[in-house]
């Protein structure tokens, strides 16, 4: 059993909730790295682990997002973290609720590096937009999504009951199995 990761992110909020959900001590390590562009979320995750793990020389994990709006065609996917920063998550729910459909997706993808290999995990969680921010806990998109079988946005929620259910916590369930393996 692992008694300690290295996370390599610039967002301490996700190695927050690395930490809570898999309970082990998580290093973050703040390396930019760079985001190559592709729609393929697994193919973003795979490039950060490699580049990373040639930085730190270390096991350790990566994470990235995706955003897929159904009447966009999945858009923006992996580049949701480039709408948010140039539109913010009130302008971007705006635009979607015109499409009248409000279906969405949330994926979460941690890149793994045990050393010699790269293993990646998906969590996903289908839900909905809001037609404006709502809620002040959480990051990113979470004032605008509401997850399906929910009646609040993931900002509405405790940490604890986010982590039960979000995308990134399915995602970690996973790389939590194979770690005790």
């Amino acid at each position: 059993m692992i008694e300690k990761l290295i996370f390599v992110t610039g967002n301490k909020n996700k190695a927050k909730e690395a930490q809570a959900i898999l309970g082990i001590p998580i290093d973050v390590v703040n390396i930019d790295l760079e985001e190559i562009q592709s729609a393929n979320l697994k193919e973003v995750v795979q490039k950060k682990t490699a580049d990373a793990f040639k930085s730190v020389g270390k096991p350790l994990l990566v994470d990235d997002v995706g955003f897929y709006v159904e009447a966009w065609n999945g858009f923006p996917g992996p580049f949701i973290k480039f709408m948010l920063a140039a539109l913010g998550s009130k302008e971007l729910a705006r635009l979607i609720y015109t499409s009248q459909n409000l279906q969405v997706v949330v994926k979460a993808c941690i890149g793994y590096h045990d050393g010699e290999n790269i293993h990646t995990f998906l969590g996903e969680v289908p839900g909905m937009i809001t037609p404006v921010p709502i809620g002040e806990n959480g990051f990113g998109f979470d004032t605008i999504f509401i997850p399906k079988d929910q009646v609040v946005t993931f900002a509405q929620m405790s940490e604890e009951d986010k982590n039960k259910i979000s995308h990134r916590a399915r995602a970690l369930e996973e790389l939590k199995q194979f770690l005790n393996k």
